[in-house]
């Protein structure tokens, strides 16, 4: 069975790409009006949710991934792909898949990559601008997570600044570890 997990990855990884070449392409003015990481991508990606009712449908899915597939020139996924990946970007794991839970995973996908920081992540963040995130900000910019979730994000939070210095506010590099350790939790890559 690893074969098809790889494929769905593979699947996933076509999304996401997509997603991450247009993360740099938000200008200044648009990244103040981010109040979540699904609204960092949702201008490129608003074409997912076809009828505009804010869950994306199976059969949504399937025909974006067909998209993404062509136009990266990936395997267009098996009926059982889309069903792994509605499983994996259902962040709160109550069974359906939001628009905002599909464009927040992309976001945070892309939100770090080689050792860098996209600012506008950052600024979804940092509310107050101070150049740190503190919890309060991080638990907020965090999609909801489920029951745990909550919890689940204080513990990356706290984990992260314990081993740097336990000043209870991330820094950009502590910021950008705890996003790839949410990322990890989250999208288990």
């Amino acid at each position: 069975m690893p074969r098809p997990v790889q494929a769905v990855g593979q699947q996933a990884a076509a999304v996401l790409a997509a997603a991450a070449l247009t993360l740099g392409g938000a200008s200044p003015a648009m990244a103040a009006e981010f109040n979540s990481l699904a609204d960092i991508v949702r201008p490129q990606f608003a074409f997912v949710d076809e009828n505009k009712d804010g869950v994306i449908s199976k059969q949504e899915l399937l025909r974006t991934s067909k998209q993404v597939a062509e136009d990266v020139d990936f395997l267009i996924p098996e009926e059982s792909q889309i069903d792994f990946a509605m499983k994996l970007f259902d962040l709160n794991q109550d069974g359906t898949l939001t628009t905002d839970e599909l464009l927040a995973s992309i976001a945070l996908d892309g939100a770090v990559s080689d050792d860098s920081l996209d600012a506008d992540v950052v600024k979804v963040f940092d509310r107050d601008n101070d150049g740190f995130v503190t919890l309060r900000e991080f638990k907020n910019g965090v999609p909801p997570l489920g029951p745990n979730g909550e919890a689940a994000k204080e513990y990356i939070f706290t984990r992260v600044d314990q081993v740097v210095d336990g000043n209870s506010k991330l820094d950009t590099q502590e910021f950008a570890n705890a996003l790839v350790l949410m990322r990890a939790a989250i999208l288990g890559y």
